[in-house]
C-alpha cells in the first residue's frame, strides 16, 4: 500500500511540475489542463501536510522523466543540478559506444548505431528492444539515465552487458559491448560512373570541415543521409552552408523561445549538381539538413523522414530543471519538421537488400541528367 501512495504522489507531482515547466518554455497547454494542474497541486498540498513518509526526490525525479516527460519528448528529462550546469553532455559527446537509444513497448530500444563503433560491431539492429543493461531492466528508466551509466562504463573502459530482444524473431540474445576506442567516422565518399557518393554517417562537430574538400572539383554528387540520426545541429546547419549559396539554411520557431534563422552564407556553395538520399532512418540533424537541402532546390530522393526534431533548452523554476523542446526545427514549407517529416522530392519505395538500391540508383540517375545538361 505504502508503494502505491508513493507511485500516487510522485505523478501528482511531477504531471505539476511538467505543466509549469511546459508554461516555462512557452508550449500552449488547454485550459482543462490547467485546471488539472489546480486539483493536482490540492493533493500534492494535501500529501505534504499529512503523508507519513518525507518526499524521496530522486523518486519523484525518475517518475516524471519516465512517466511523462518522455511522452513530450523522449530525450526530455529532469536535471540533476550537475548536468543542468553542462546540458551538453545530453547531446554534443557521441553516444556511448555509438549506441543511440530510442523507445519501443516502454523499454529502452536501438534507434541506431554509429558506423565503426562497438554498438554497430555487436550487431545491434535498429528496432531492437534492450531489456536489460547490465542485469538491470531498462522499462521505465529515463534514457538519459541509461546514456549517462553507459557513459561512465567506457569512460572505465568497461565492457557492457545487454538482453536484447531481436525484432525478426523475437527471442532474447545476449549482447557485449566492448570498450574499444572509437571515433564517430568522418564523411565517406566513393566514386561511381563520374558521380561522387558522399556518406554521412553523423553530424558531429567537424563534419563540414571534412565534407568541404570532398567537394572540390565539377563531378555531380550524391550525398546519403540516411541513418543520420545523431550530431549537432549547428554542425547540421554548416554542413547546409556548403550547397546552399544564398537565402536561409534553416530556422527554429516556439511560442516562448521566439525564433530564429540561419542565413546561407555567399560564396562558399560546393558542388553544382547534388542530390540528397533521405528515408525513415533520418532524424535531428539529418533532417535539419534534408530540409535546408530541401530550401536550396536540392532534389531528396527517397522516403519521408523520421519526423523528430526539436529544439531543446533548459528551463527552470526554483529547484526545478527540465531539459525539453522549446521550439521546432521549420521544413521549406514552414512547417514543424516534428511529426510531419521532410518529404522528397522524387519518392522512391524501400526496397529488400536483395533487390538492389533503388533511392541511390534514382539519386545517380537524376544528378547524371543534370551534370549532362548543364555540359
Amino acid at each position: 500500500m505504502r508503494r502505491i501512495r508513493t507511485v500516487f504522489l510522485a505523478v501528482s507531482v511531477t504531471v505539476v511540475l511538467l505543466f509549469a515547466g511546459l508554461t516555462l518554455a512557452g508550449h500552449r497547454v488547454h485550459d482543462d489542463l490547467f485546471r488539472a494542474m489546480g486539483n493536482l497541486a490540492e493533493v500534492v498540498h494535501l500529501v505534504r501536510s499529512d503523508y507519513v513518509d518525507p518526499l524521496d526526490t530522486e523518486a519523484l525525479s525518475q517518475s516524471l522523466d519516465a512517466g511523462i516527460l518522455e511522452s513530450v519528448d523522449p530525450w526530455a528529462a529532469v536535471l540533476p543540478e550537475d548536468l543542468a550546469k553542462n546540458p551538453d553532455e545530453l547531446v554534443l559527446s557521441p553516444p556511448p559506444y555509438g549506441l543511440v537509444f530510442g523507445l519501443r513497448l516502454g523499454s529502452a530500444a536501438v534507434r541506431s548505431t554509429l558506423a565503426g563503433s562497438p554498438a554497430a560491431s555487436a550487431g545491434l539492429e535498429p528496432g531492437e528492444v534492450i531489456e536489460q543493461v547490465e542485469g538491470v531492466y531498462t522499462r521505465g528508466r529515463p534514457l538519459w539515465h541509461l546514456r549517462r551509466e553507459l557513459l561512465e562504463r567506457e569512460g572505465r573502459s568497461e565492457p557492457v552487458h545487454l538482453t536484447v530482444v531481436d525484432r525478426s524473431v523475437d527471442a532474447r540474445r545476449e549482447v557485449v559491448l566492448e570498450a574499444t576506442p572509437w571515433h564517430p567516422l568522418m564523411p565517406a565518399v566513393e566514386t561511381r560512373e563520374g558521380v561522387r557518393v558522399i556518406k554521412l554517417s553523423n553530424l558531429a562537430a567537424g563534419a563540414a570541415d571534412a565534407l568541404r574538400p570532398l567537394l572540390a572539383g565539377s563531378e555531380p554528387v550524391v550525398l546519403d543521409l540516411r541513418d543520420v540520426v545523431w550530431g549537432q545541429d549547428d554542425e547540421a546547419v554548416r554542413v547546409a552552408d556548403l550547397f546552399a549559396g544564398s537565402g536561409t539554411l534553416g530556422e527554429w520557431r516556439g511560442s516562448r523561445a521566439g525564433e530564429r534563422s540561419f542565413p546561407a552564407s555567399p560564396g562558399i556553395a560546393g558542388s553544382a549538381h547534388t542530390v540528397a538520399i533521405i528515408d525513415r532512418g533520418t532524424e535531428g540533424p539529418g533532417e535539419i539538413l534534408a530540409a535546408a537541402l530541401a530550401r536550396a532546390k536540392v532534389d531528396l530522393v527517397g522516403s519521408r523522414t523520421a519526423g523528430h526534431a526539436p529544439h531543446m533548452s533548459v528551463v527552470s523554476d526554483g529547484a526545478v530543471r527540465l531539459w525539453i523542446p522549446v521550439a521546432d526545427w521549420l521544413g521549406a514549407d514552414g512547417e514543424a519538421i516534428t511529426h510531419h517529416g521532410v518529404e522528397p522530392s522524387q519518392p522512391v519505395a524501400s526496397a529488400g537488400t536483395d533487390t538492389g538500391d533503388a533511392a541511390l540508383e534514382r539519386a545517380l540517375e537524376l544528378v547524371r541528367t543534370a551534370h549532362d545538361q548543364a555540359a
